[in-house]
């Protein structure tokens, strides 16, 4: 099979997959654009996978770096998105619930932004992309234990901030380990 061909079927399977994560991770309108970035740079650097990990796992790495290189280029830091903790749909609940839990998700977003990259990095792929240790591994460069210790603290930091700032509790729901 050709490189086109290859990088068209994987367009198709992970396509979506790839946007929602550059959604999230810019937090921004510009994740069409970024999707566009990531298959061109995998079409160009389709030879060097290896197959060692999975096809989804390589494209989540390289729309890593291209949300990372995006964001220096507009001179910010990178922003995860509201959701990053884990939110999922809200409980279709009375507008009074349905309130309260935006008002979680947007300090569990202000708390998150406190967080330095690598945390914040650890924190939305386990969380939101639900990837395993090992995936995180993968796509981080680094080894399970250091996405296990990194998470711990990420989760840790995380805790003492919302602490100092709401004199409560906070819970990164949604992380098991694979």
């Amino acid at each position: 099979m050709d490189d086109k061909t290859r990088i068209e079927q994987w367009f198709i399977a992970y396509g979506s997959d790839v946007h929602h994560f550059l959604a999230y991770y810019t937090g921004r309108s510009r994740a069409e654009d970024l999707v566009q970035d990531v298959f061109v740079r995998a079409l160009k650097g389709n030879r060097k996978f290896q197959g060692r990990s999975s096809p989804k796992t390589w494209l989540i790495s390289i729309a890593r770096r291209v949300a990372i290189d995006d964001c220096r280029k507009r001179r910010r830091s990178g922003l995860l998105p509201l959701r990053l903790l884990g939110e999922r749909k809200a409980p279709e609940s009375t507008p009074e619930e349905l309130a309260i839990h935006r008002q979680d998700v947007a300090d569990a977003y202000r708390t998150v932004m406190k967080l330095k990259r690598t945390y914040r990095d650890v924190l939305f792929l386990r969380v939101m992309q639900q990837l395993s240790a090992a995936e995180t591994a993968e796509v981080l460069g680094w080894t399970t234990a250091r996405v296990d210790v990194t998470l711990h603290r990420a989760i840790r930091k995380a805790r003492s901030i919302h602490g100092e700032q709401e004199g409560g509790d906070w819970n990164a729901e949604g992380i098991e380990r694979r």
